[in-house]
């Protein structure tokens, strides 16, 4: 009862990390048309500009592939906030419907201040209630919901200052909570606030924590046994590291998560593991590594039921890309030749 039943955060989560297909989604594309009609998309200028087609090279290639994402997802949002609304008073219940209108979320947690067991205001720990474990998990896993609703508003910078005020205020607002639960949430809002490092590259002052993020959230899915967590939250923090630039953490972590899976059986989770170790490769030139990689992740698709068609066109295009990149690899390693002993004539090194 403790958990109303719902101790799903207490288990891993399956390893059919990509959903199926439904049969309802927009058609697959042949590769080389998705990417040029994104291309054309993007393209600025005048239509006959907008009309010319990208210069297909290595470099296009390389700088086209992107790491699968695997977001994290809300747990059970719509029952916690029917649970923390029933808390309020009537007298304040509709001002915090208001200010969830507009997206005020923060206010709408400083109202918590008055509701009917004590505050709930977990980002003011000082003042919180004692001894109600359930009802601090309840605003917390509330408090994650309106970060993802952020995110979907565009409103990034809500969603920072929210999760930021979380981890910050974390070790005293769960200071009732049993050790298990504790470590099972801790886990959770790290790996949330790594997940919004993604989405918010420009926020210095968030993204430069993502280390510290993936760490503090990787160490609790270990010390709980919960493999799969622990990978998803892997290839997570290399899609961060991966859009800073950091090639070869983005690289390394990838494959942390490939080590966990060696003995597991075959699963979407593995198919994106190769997949995003297929595109850190390229990135750093390393074709060899990057195709062997390609034929791991294509190989483990035949083997899988159809995965829906949004995450397949990624995947379609991934092999594209790095294959064509393998295609074009000879004359643009002439080219970059070309190019150094051209700067070795000119300077005479």
């Amino acid at each position: 009862k403790e958990m109303d039943g719902d101790d799903s955060q207490f288990k891993d989560i399956s390893a059919a990390v990509v959903p199926l297909s439904t049969g309802t989604s927009p058609p697959r594309q042949p590769p080389h048309e998705f990417i040029l009609a994104q291309e054309t998309a993007k393209a600025h200028g005048t239509a006959e500009e907008r009309q010319k087609k990208p210069k297909l090279d290595v470099p296009f290639c390389i700088s086209r592939v992107r790491p699968m994402w695997l977001p994290i997802k809300a747990h059970r949002f719509a029952a916690y906030r029917a649970k923390v609304l029933q808390l309020l008073p009537q007298s304040v219940l509709q001002q915090y419907i208001d200010f969830e209108k507009q997206g005020q979320y923060a206010a709408c947690i400083k109202l918590l201040e008055s509701a009917t067991p004590g505050s709930l205001n977990v980002l003011s720990p000082a003042t919180l209630v004692n001894n109600k474990p359930l009802l601090i998990e309840t605003v917390l896993q509330l408090i994650v919901g309106y970060s993802g609703l952020c995110l979907k508003n565009n409103q990034g910078p809500v969603a920072v200052k929210l999760i930021t005020q979380v981890i910050d205020n974390m070790s005293l607002s769960l200071r009732d909570l049993h050790p298990g639960h504790k470590t099972v949430l801790e886990a959770y809002l790290y790996d949330t606030a790594l997940s919004i490092c993604y989405y918010m590259p420009q926020d210095i002052g968030l993204t430069d924590r993502s280390e510290a993020f993936f760490q503090q959230a990787s160490e609790r899915y270990l010390r709980l046994n919960h493999p799969n967590r622990y990978c998803k939250c892997c290839l997570r923090a290399a899609a961060v590291f991966h859009a800073q630039g950091h090639l070869s953490e983005a690289e390394y972590y990838t494959q942390q998560a490939l080590n966990k899976l060696a003995d597991a059986p075959v699963s979407s989770l593995l198919a994106v593991t190769y997949h995003n170790l297929a595109v850190h490769t390229i990135v750093q030139q390393r074709l060899a590594d990057s195709t062997a990689h390609l034929r791991s992740y294509v190989a483990l698709l035949r083997q899988l039921p159809k995965l829906g068609n949004s995450w397949m066109q990624q995947l379609d295009n991934t092999q594209w890309l790095i294959l064509k990149a393998q295609e074009l690899w000879p004359q643009h390693q002439q080219r970059t030749g070309m190019r150094e002993s051209q700067a070795v004539t000119k300077f005479g090194h």
